[in-house]
């Protein structure tokens, strides 16, 4: 054990803990271009009616990506649109009398496994079908 301290340039007398985690795979690049150009030819589609935030919005919901729900009053939208990657507005509602918006909060994919890139894409490679656009990756990887 002492061998560890001196290997480790810790302490010997003082005392240590250790954690284990899995490890979790960043997303790739790959996938995220892929999911980029699956999302901005979804928002430019004729048929939709949404931005390209609000489309990535809705994907990460529907793949249910970690999000955090906010009650803030609304002038806080711009700051938490600072913070978050994308914010969505849920529904508004009264607190002791105060106007308040309940503010739905993701953040980016750079915080993502592939697992969680692999479930929005998926969700992104449904709408685009259902819409008509070519998703095979290989028009992509460019």
């Amino acid at each position: 054990m002492e061998n560890l301290y001196s290997d480790l340039d810790l302490d010997i007398n003082k005392e240590y803990t250790i954690e284990i985690k899995e490890l979790s795979n960043k997303r790739t690049l790959q996938q995220n271009k892929y999911m980029w150009v699956l999302i901005r030819s979804i928002a430019n589609n004729e048929l939709v009616k949404q931005d390209e935030v609000e489309v990535y919005s809705l994907a990460l919901e529907e793949a249910n990506i970690k999000y955090t729900d906010i009650s803030a009053i609304p002038e806080v939208e711009d700051e938490l649109k600072k913070n978050f990657r994308a914010v969505r507005v849920l529904r508004p509602e009264l607190v002791n009398g105060q106007k308040r918006i309940i503010y739905r909060c993701f953040s980016g994919s750079s915080k993502m496994n592939t697992k969680e890139m692999k479930a929005i894409i998926d969700v992104l490679i449904s709408w685009a079908e259902e819409l008509g656009i070519e998703t095979d990756e290989k028009y992509y990887s460019k």
